[in-house]
């Protein structure tokens, strides 16, 4: 069964082609301003891509905070559900999610079946989640895909005390004023970071077995640090956790 899932966020839209559990083809793109027309461009390339016509697909899902936009979806799904499923799918002794994504880091409780029991998430505050570390970064001259390779060659992590990116920047602007090195600076905010998603998630519980999602899962960094910090067994997503809601939503249209 050929179906294709589509997670349209705030920061990034993503779409993926899968025949059950196999993903043929996949797509990420920035989510701008003309969000229907680019959405309706990402999933004629990725389907072209995969080798299928849209309209010979089982099944289009569409899910994120811009789901409305994708006009011919099947139907729409909460992101939430998308992402239990994935984990359900793949990881099926899962107890916990954590995803970090763009504007948010929730943690979900799952049961044996893949429904979410209990959730929390942050998104009064973008603190933690991926655009917190995106411009922290930046502020610092370090693109995102060079955090992990940048905080490799740090001396020491420089703290951080602040959880407020407002206030963060200020420290950021003061530490550079000091002397200290951007390494050991982005070394510090991946500590900031891991330390607001660990004290979330510790909430469910410390001894869960566990796994993240999200952009700022493929950061190494941050994720090592929150492994140092929490109980339980972590296991890896096996795909790319950026996608994990688009591959929930197109694994949706079979177990629909």
């Amino acid at each position: 069964m050929k179906a294709l899932g589509c997670d349209i966020g705030s920061l990034f839209s993503k779409a993926v082609v899968m025949d059950g559990e196999t993903v043929l083809a996949w797509k990420i793109m920035e989510t701008t301003g003309n969000i229907a027309g680019e959405v309706d461009g990402l999933v004629e390339e990725v389907c072209g891509e995969a080798g299928v016509s849209r309209h010979n697909l089982d099944g289009i899902v569409a899910t994120g905070s811009g789901a409305e936009f994708l006009r011919d979806a099947d139907f729409l799904e909460d992101e939430l559900a998308c992402i239990a499923w994935a984990a359900r799918c793949f990881l099926p002794e899962i107890e916990l999610v954590v995803d970090i994504g763009g504007q948010s880091i929730t943690s979900m409780l799952l049961d044996p079946e893949g429904e979410v029991l209990d959730f929390m998430r942050n998104d009064k505050c973008a603190s933690g989640s991926g655009r917190f570390l995106e411009v922290m970064a930046a502020a610092l001259g370090i693109p995102v895909e060079r955090i992990d390779e940048e905080a490799a060659r740090a001396r020491k992590r420089v703290p951080i005390s602040s959880q407020c990116g407002v206030f963060v920047e200020s420290e950021v602007i003061t530490h550079v004023n000091n002397g200290e090195s951007p390494q050991d600076i982005v070394a510090g905010l991946c500590d900031a970071v891991a330390r607001i998603v660990t004290s979330q998630a510790r909430r469910f519980g410390s001894g869960n077995s566990y796994t993240f999602t999200g952009g700022v899962a493929r950061v190494r960094t941050v994720v090592d640090l929150v492994r140092e910090r929490m109980e339980g067994e972590y296991q890896p997503f096996p795909l790319d956790p950026m996608l994990a809601a688009a591959v929930g939503a197109a694994l949706l249209v079979e177990a629909s």
